[in-house]
C-alpha cells in the first residue's frame, strides 16, 4: 500500500520460506483436521504473493518460477500429505506403527457408527463424542509423528520445477493452474487464474493470465454444464477455458494438467473447438493432482499386483421398503458379467458381488486387487442451509458439515437408509461415505472405475481438488481412477467402460485405451453429453 514494492517482496519471500519450514517440521505431528485448520491459516499469504507475482510491476517481474515451486510445495498439500503417511506406514517394518494405524483406523469407524446414534443411543452405549473425536485425534497425531521419522530421508529433497522439467519428454508441457483472489488492501471478489507452465528446454516457467475469474466460475461454467446436459451448442468454453492457454503453451503431444478451482469441474477434452471437433482431438490432456507426482513417479519403486478383480454391479438397494426414489441397475450387473469374461480370458481372477451379495461390508474387507470396478449410483449432498443446520442435532450437524461425509457410494440396503435419513448416513450397513473409504485397502490397487453417475462431485477446495470420492480413493492407495462428473446415460456408460477395458487389456495402455474407447463412442452417440462426465485422474 505504501508502495515500497522491494520492501514488499523482501518481507513477502521471507514469511513464505519460514511457512516451508513450518511445513515440514509442524505438519508431521498434526492431524487430518488440524492441518487443514493451519493451510486455511496461512494460504492466503500465498494468494498475496500470486497478485504480487502477477502484477506487472517492475519489482515483480518474471516471479513465475517461484509462484511454481510453491505450487509443488503446497498445491493437494493436505491430500499429499495423507497419501504419504498411509505409504509410509505400510511400507514400514515398525510392526507398532502398523498397529497403532490399525486401531485409528477401527476408533474412525466407531466414531463415525456414534455420529449416526440418537442421544439415547449414545447414552446406553456410553458414548461421549468429544471424548472418542479427542482420543482418534490423539492417535492420528503420534502416527502421524512416527511415520514422517521413517520417511525423513526421503523428503529432505526439495522438488523444484526444474526436476518437473526433466521428468517430461521434450514435445510434452506440465501446468500449475493457479487460482487465487486478487489482493487490493484486503482480498476482493475478482478471482484470477494462471496457466504456470514448463517444458523440457530449461527455460523458466511461463504464465499464461486469465483475469476473468470470477465470470470463469459463475457464467461460463454453468454454461458449460448446460450445454453437455441439455445437448446445445457450446459458444464459448473454448475461447473461455482453453484456448489462451493453447495458444501459449503450442503443439504439445501431452499436457500434464494439475488442475484447480473451476478447471476440477469441467472435462476440457469434451469442450468444442472452432474447427467442429473436440479438444481431445487436438489434445492429450492428463490430470494429476500435483505436477511434482511427474518426478515422484520417476523415481518410485514400481510394485507389480497380481492379476485380481473384484467387481460391484446393480445392487438390491431397497431390502426392507418394497421400492423407492433410487432406480435399479440392471445394466449394471451386465456389465460387471461382460468384464467378468474379458478378464477371465487374460486369466484374471474375478470376485463379483451383485444385488443383495453388492454390500457396503464386502468393499470394506477388499485386500488391494489389481482391479477395483464399481458400477452403481453415486450421490452428493450439497451444503446445507443455516436454518436447516440449527435444526438438526450436534452429531447431525457435524456430519453434515464434512464434505467426505455427504458424498459416496449406493450399495445394497442404500435405500431403505435414505428412507429414514438425509445425514446419518452409516445408521446402518449401505452407503460407503467418501470419509469411510479413505480407509479402504487399495495400497496395491492400479485401477478404480467408478462406473456411476456423479462420483466425481464433491467440495471444491481451491488448492486441494475435490473433497469427495475422488480424494478418498486416492488416499486409500488407488493408482489411477476413472469417475463421472455427473449424471451418465446407462447404455452409453456400458458401452464406454467395456469398450475401454477390451482395448486396455489388449494394449496395457491405460490412458490411450480410454481416450480411443471416447472417439469410438462419439460414432454412435456425437454429442459430449454421453461420454463427457467421465474422467480420468492419477499417477498414469
Amino acid at each position: 500500500m505504501e508502495k515500497n514494492y522491494k520492501r514488499a517482496k523482501a518481507n513477502i519471500e521471507e514469511a513464505l520460506n519460514n511457512y516451508e519450514v513450518y511445513i515440514k517440521q509442524i505438519f508431521p505431528a498434526l492431524s487430518e483436521r488440524e492441518k487443514a485448520k493451519y493451510w486455511n491459516t496461512i494460504k492466503g499469504d500465498f494468494e498475496f504473493y500470486n497478485t504480487l507475482a502477477f502484477s506487472q510491476l517492475d519489482d515483480f517481474k518474471d516471479l513465475s518460477s517461484k509462484v511454481y515451486d510453491y505450487q509443488l510445495l503446497t498445491k493437494a498439500l493436505l491430500l499429499s500429505a495423507s497419501i504419504k503417511v498411509r505409504e509410509r506406514i505400510l511400507n514400514s517394518t515398525d510392526e507398532s506403527l502398523k498397529t497403532s494405524y490399525n486401531l485409528w483406523i477401527e476408533k474412525k469407524e466407531q466414531l463415525t457408527n456414534a455420529l449416526s446414534m440418537s442421544v439415547q443411543q449414545l447414552a446406553d452405549n456410553g458414548y461421549d463424542i468429544n471424548l472418542m473425536t479427542a482420543e482418534a485425534e490423539k492417535l492420528e497425531r503420534e502416527i502421524s509423528q512416527k511415520s514422517e521419522l521413517f520417511g525423513q530421508n526421503f523428503d529432505n529433497k526439495k522438488i523444484k520445477y526444474t526436476d518437473v522439467q526433466k521428468s517430461i519428454a521434450k514435445n510434452e508441457v506440465a501446468i500449475e493452474m493457479v487460482r487465487y483472489r486478487h489482493f487490493d488492501h484486503t482480498f476482493t471478489d475478482s478471482v484470477v487464474y494462471v496457466a504456470v507452465y514448463v517444458k523440457n528446454d530449461n527455460a523458466r516457467p511461463k504464465a499464461i493470465i486469465l483475469p476473468d475469474g470470477h465470470r470463469m466460475e459463475t457464467r461460463y461454467f454453468s454454461n458449460y454444464k448446460n450445454s453437455i446436459v441439455g445437448q446445445v451448442q457450446d459458444r464459448y468454453s473454448y475461447k473461455v477455458f482453453w484456448e489462451p492457454i493453447q495458444k501459449g503453451i503450442g503443439t504439445a503431444t501431452t499436457v500434464y494438467l494439475s488442475a484447480d478451482g473451476v478447471y476440477n469441474q469441467i472435462n476440457l477434452e469434451a469442450i468444442p473447438t472452432p474447427d467442429g471437433k473436440y479438444i481431445i482431438d487436438n489434445a492429450n490432456i492428463v490430470l494429476v493432482s500435483n505436477t511434482k507426482d511427474l518426478y515422484l513417479n520417476k523415481i518410485k519403486k514400481s510394485t507389480t499386483a497380481s492379476n485380481t478383480a473384484t467387481m460391484f454391479g446393480n445392487p438390491k438397494f431397497y431390502l426392507t421398503a418394497s421400492t423407492g426414489d433410487i432406480p435399479a441397475l440392471p445394466g449394471t450387473e451386465k456389465e460387471v458379467e461382460e468384464l467378468q469374461g474379458l478378464l477371465k480370458q487374460r486369466s484374471y481372477s474375478t470376485d463379483e458381488f451383485v444385488e443383495s451379495t453388492a454390500t457396503e461390508d464386502r468393499l470394506k474387507q477388499l485386500s488391494s486387487p489389481k482391479i477395483l470396478h464399481v458400477a452403481t449410483h453415486g450421490f452428493y449432498t450439497p451444503v446445507a442451509e443455516q436454518s436447516e443446520l440449527e435444526q438438526l442435532t450436534e452429531s447431525e450437524a457435524a456430519m453434515a458439515d464434512n464434505p467426505l461425509l455427504k458424498t459416496g457410494l449406493l450399495l445394497s440396503g442404500a435405500g431403505d437408509i435414505f428412507n429414514e435419513t438425509k445425514y446419518n448416513y452409516n445408521i446402518s450397513s449401505g452407503i460407503l461415505t467418501a470419509y469411510e473409504a479413505m480407509s479402504l485397502n487399495l495400497d496395491q490397487t492400479d485401477l478404480v472405475v467408478l462406473s456411476a453417475c456423479e462420483t466425481g462431485l464433491g467440495k471444491i477446495e481451491n488448492g486441494e481438488g475435490v473433497y469427495g470420492l475422488q480424494r478418498a480413493f486416492l488416499v486409500a492407495g488407488a493408482k489411477v481412477l476413472i469417475m463421472s462428473m455427473f449424471k451418465v446415460d446407462d447404455e452409453a456408460t456400458q458401452k464406454l467402460i467395456v469398450n475401454f477395458y477390451r482395448k486396455w487389456l489388449t494394449t496395457n495402455n491405460l490412458r490411450q485405451s480410454f481416450i480411443d474407447a471416447k472417439k469410438e463412442l462419439r460414432v454412435e452417440y456425437p454429442a459430449p453429453y454421453y461420454w463427457a462426465p467421465f474422467m480420468m485422474i492419477g499417477q498414469q
